[in-house]
């Protein structure tokens, strides 16, 4: 790889054999010539953002650079890769650079440079497996001392509370073991550093009577000061139970909300709108449950949180199959609703990709292009992306989010938290981007690991 010297007022000698190449591809109707300066050919884990800038030279017949000339970068059809910026004029030297960030697809990724006039020049690279610089592992302690765990939900507490900011409820589900998926709660001041809080002690709340605890969904109340936790409790029923805390250390019995037959209520997620406008989407299976064909995302609506009205079917759907597992955040400085949810196919529980929508009322819902996150992105999350929690700081424009999702081993799948921040801008980018049927992994394909089960999902 040829180095970037002094903003290219010079070429070096090196570099001279990759532009005669490159010209030979790049010929516009003016007879421009675009040429490959820099960053073909790297290496980076996928979802990463290569280290080195793309650049490119653009010159006339004669050899002499072309300044001034706008220069656009298109990531080809099949990926969801994000170039920024999408285009950039010519500098006195004829040079042009841009960032480029691959998605989660391993294997060979390719952009299109094309210059005014036409010439164009395509730029690979290759991107690894094993991990990302953006998306990185996020180990908690649990309780039963695996260290893996699923589902997880953010609060953001006010400044009037003592100790840590943060708050993160997951579940335990070592290999996929039921018995221990109960909400368990955890303290930070950042995103990815997380402990038990004094005084605590995991799990918060344990089933009866053969049942299983699952889908925490957690919130503060402003008017009454205090932490809410949902969860659902399986039995031959979906019951969402609740319990709160005006400490974050003493929770209250719980009480139950609101009940339906089994894989009626998948995945709660609760907003507060104010003390009488409370919202609840959840994933409505059937009784088949994660093996259903088709799935819905349903809306209840409460004055307080416990009792809800019957539901109605929102919009939310998706290309690539059927929406599993939900978060649902409001965003008050862009009055939009936001939804991150794993996506599932027909007949299957394994979920591969993590989808993003936007919402004025709640019902009706906008989804984009691309993925926020395909398997793969970190070791991690290698075979299934799943149920992940998303939030906006409005002071600063970050987005973080918590990922959760399972490698498959000789023990059969692991499951494991992931934390990534990340610009607005650059998130809605990422989703913006063109997504093909080339792209979608294993469409049509037989799935590399054993199909996750109503019995093996959590």
């Amino acid at each position: 790889m040829c180095p970037r010297v002094a903003r290219f007022a010079l070429l070096c000698v090196c570099c001279a054999p990759i532009l005669l190449v490159a010209c030979s591809d790049g010929i516009g109707p003016n007879s421009a010539q675009l040429a490959i300066a820099g960053g073909d050919g790297q290496r980076a884990p996928a979802g990463s953002v290569l280290p080195e800038p793309i650049v490119v030279v653009l010159r006339d017949a004669r050899e002499k650079p072309l300044a001034g000339a706008r220069v656009a970068w298109a990531v080809m059809l099949g990926t969801s890769d994000v170039v920024e910026p999408s285009s950039e004029v010519t500098d006195a030297h004829g040079a042009a650079s841009a960032s480029w960030r691959l998605d989660g697809r391993t294997g060979t990724h390719t952009i299109i440079v094309t210059a005014d006039g036409g010439a164009t020049v395509k730029v690979k690279a290759i991107a690894d497996p094993g991990g990302s610089s953006s998306v990185r592992a996020l180990p908690i302690v649990t309780y039963e001392g695996s260290g893996q765990a699923v589902h997880p939900d953010f609060a953001r507490l006010p400044a009037s509370w003592t100790g840590d900011p943060y708050r993160l409820v997951a579940t335990p589900y070592p290999q996929g073991n039921g018995n221990f998926e109960n909400p368990s709660l955890y303290t930070g001041s950042t995103g990815d550093g997380w402990v038990v809080p004094t005084g605590v002690h995991n799990p918060l709340e344990t089933p009866q009577g053969g049942s299983y605890l699952s889908d925490p969904d957690m919130l503060y109340d402003a008017d009454k000061d205090e932490l809410r936790i949902y969860y659902r409790r399986v039995t031959t029923e979906n019951e969402i139970w609740m319990t709160r805390s005006s400490d974050g250390v003493v929770w209250s019995t719980p009480v139950l909300s609101v009940h339906a037959p089994n894989h009626f209520i998948v995945s709660p997620a609760i907003v507060r709108r104010s003390a009488t406008a409370w919202l609840m989407w959840s994933v409505n299976s059937g009784v088949v449950g994660c093996g259903a064909s088709t799935t819905t995302v349903e809306l209840r609506r409460s004055t307080d949180g416990v009792t809800w009205r019957p539901p109605e079917t929102t919009t939310i759907s998706d290309p690539d199959g059927y929406p599993w597992h939900i978060d649902v955040e409001w965003i008050p400085s862009r009055n939009e609703y936001w939804a991150v949810y794993p996506v599932k196919k027909a007949g299957g529980c394994t979920t591969d990709r993590l989808r993003f929508a936007t919402s004025a009322d709640g019902v009706h819902w906008t989804t984009f292009p691309s993925p926020v996150l395909m398997k793969g992105a970190t070791d991690q999350l290698r075979d299934v992306v799943y149920r992940s929690s998303i939030d906006l700081n409005a002071m600063t424009g970050t987005v973080s989010i918590w990922y959760s999702g399972a490698k498959n081993g000789s023990g059969g799948y692991s499951w494991h938290l992931a934390w990534e921040q990340l610009a607005v801008d650059a998130l809605l980018a990422r989703v913006r981007a063109p997504f093909t049927i080339a792209a979608r992994a294993d469409d049509g394909e037989k799935p590399a690991s054993p199909e996750l089960t109503n019995e093996t999902a959590p």
